[in-house]
């Protein structure tokens, strides 16, 4: 039985080569001094940044360029820009770049509107996050397709200074438009394209696996997302210019996280919520870590709802088994193969994290996202500290 919802998509898409030109005359509408903020200088973005700020100058606009939001970003490099937003009194935030920089974008645009500092607002155990008041308006420019950030309401930030990652969510966040243009997408390199693919996968099954209810729309809507994730992800690895290609995983990434793959039978996010300690207190990008984690997590999970872990088997991954539970325990396996079959399987030995901290993240994950049971975090039953060290154990 589907559970009650509600939904709306706000942002405006604007899609096609070459309309990130069209970004002055966009935020004009919005706003008379922007804020631009990006990765730190010195990568294939640089001329990027010099057409967005040529084309805001151009539309009458004054311009703040703001450098450096890390790839896991920061909550004081954030703070750090909403101080420079405020002082510059900018009305508006250009987010340019991926995941990252748009979610760190929301909390400038948001905090600087409704005061205090980006982190007081993030999901943190017991502790009551600060709301929102309000937010100046968000301008999104992805430059990868993979968290679709650049028209949803989530962000995600790290604190640097306690080893923590979490995030937020906020209506007042999501961006007014989002500007989709394949001809800056295709600069993505074939690593950093691999991972973003895999990002956009973890998204789409994370609520089809993390509840018991059906809602058969949004089966079928996921269903046919993976499988176009899957035939696009072959082609791009074959050539990483084809900006039709491009344009079918930008669709895959917004609408793959947008609500929109969960009207129905909202669940929550036990994967995210095991991979974030990897990237808080080894400073791996989130694709990559999801990489690591989804194969192990689906091995361990497997039994919790196996007639959602089944159908999903079955109707992207061509199980056959009739019996929910041995079908189920088939997900992992098709997964895997999938991964390794385009060259994108890792462990954590493949990107350097050592086999130290399983409990102190497991500790992690338990107090910054409790369950409905003690030493648990939410998952589509709840999941135990032991689980998610095995699963830390199975991505060795």
């Amino acid at each position: 039985m589907m559970t009650p919802f509600e939904w709306n998509f706000p942002t405006k898409l604007t899609y096609g080569a070459g309309r990130v030109k069209e970004v002055g005359q966009i935020a004009a509408e919005y706003g008379k001094k922007a804020m631009i903020a990006t990765y730190e200088k010195g990568s294939a973005l640089d001329p990027v940044i010099e057409t967005v700020e040529a084309s805001l100058r151009d539309a009458g606009l004054d311009v703040v360029v703001f450098t450096g939001i890390e790839p896991n970003p920061r909550a004081q490099t954030i703070d750090r820009a909403i101080e420079i937003f405020k002082a510059e009194e900018c009305d508006i935030v250009i987010a340019l770049g991926g995941g990252s920089v748009i979610d760190g974008s929301k909390y400038i645009a948001a905090t600087a509107f409704s005061g205090g500092q980006s982190w007081d607002y993030v999901v943190l155990g017991d502790r009551v996050p600060r709301e929102y008041t309000g937010s100046f308006p968000i301008i999104s420019v992805p430059t990868i397709s993979a968290a679709g950030s650049e028209s949803n309401a989530g962000g995600v930030i790290q604190n640097a200074e306690t080893n923590e990652k979490s995030f937020s969510r906020s209506p007042y966040r999501i961006p007014k438009v989002a500007i989709v243009d394949p001809e800056i997408l295709k600069s993505v390199p074939m690593r950093l394209t691999k991972d973003s693919c895999i990002d956009i996968f973890s998204h789409l099954v994370e609520h089809y696996l993390s509840c018991p209810e059906e809602s058969e729309f949004a089966d079928r809507m996921t269903e046919g997302m993976i499988l176009c994730l899957m035939d696009n992800f072959d082609k791009i690895i074959q050539d990483l210019d084809d900006i039709e290609v491009r344009g079918q995983l930008a669709l895959c990434s917004i609408f793959g996280w947008s609500g929109f793959q969960a009207l129905g039978r909202l669940g929550c996010i036990p994967m995210h919520s095991i991979e974030m300690p990897l990237s808080a207190h080894y400073d791996l990008p989130h694709g990559r870590g999801m990489v690591v984690v989804i194969p192990a997590y689906l091995e361990v999970m497997a039994d919790a709802v196996p007639h959602r872990f089944a159908k999903l088997a079955r109707r992207c991954f061509g199980v056959t088994e009739q019996d929910d539970l041995k079908a189920s325990k088939l997900l992992s396996v098709k997964v895997t193969e999938w991964f390794k079959r385009t060259e994108s399987f890792l462990t954590l030995s493949d990107v350097g994290i050592p086999t130290d901290k399983f409990e102190l993240m497991a500790d992690d994950v338990v107090r910054m996202f409790p369950g409905g049971e003690p030493e648990t975090t939410s998952g589509p039953r709840p999941v135990t500290k032991a689980e998610i060290v095995k699963v830390y154990e199975l991505c060795k």
